[in-house]
Parts: C-alpha cells; structure tokens; sequence
C-alpha cells in the first residue's frame, strides 16, 4: 500500500500546479475548472503563505532532509510565480 513520506512535499507540489494552472490557463472557459478553482482558492491562499514557514520549521526540526529543502524551493518558486509573474 501507498504510504505518504512527506506530506508537506505534496502540498508543495499541489499548491505549485494550482498556481501555474491559473496562471496559464483561462480556468472560466471550462466551468468544472471555474468551480472548482473558486471552491479551493482560499485555502491555496493561505498555504502559500504558511507552507513555507511549516516547511523552514520542519528545514530545522529534521536536519540535511533533503526533501524538506525540495519542498521549501518550491514554495518559493510558487511565490515567485505567484507575485512576479
């Protein structure tokens, strides 16, 4: 059976998608993606900005992991993409 090591790296990576998607793709010309884009838009909000802090403690609390520092860097390509793009 499956068992997850790193839920806070499929956070990361799920948060990175929804951010690139709604950058790149018109998510109202589909209505099952505009739906489901405004249902999940607040809590993708919120994980933006406190993954990274929950990812620095974990960075801390677990010492040379190196998903921890995939998962970090990818939360800071998302606000990148997020703010700069």
């Amino acid at each position: 059976m499956f068992t997850n090591k790193n839920p806070l790296l499929v956070l990361s990576i799920s948060m990175l998608l929804f951010w690139l998607l709604s950058k790149t793709i018109d998510v109202y010309q589909i209505t099952f993606l505009g739906v489901l884009y405004e249902i999940i838009w607040l809590p993708m909000l919120v994980m933006l900005f406190v993954l990274p802090i929950i990812n620095t403690y974990s960075l801390f609390k677990i010492k040379n992991s190196l998903m921890s520092y995939f998962s970090l860097a990818l939360n800071i390509i998302t606000i990148v993409i997020v703010f700069l793009v």
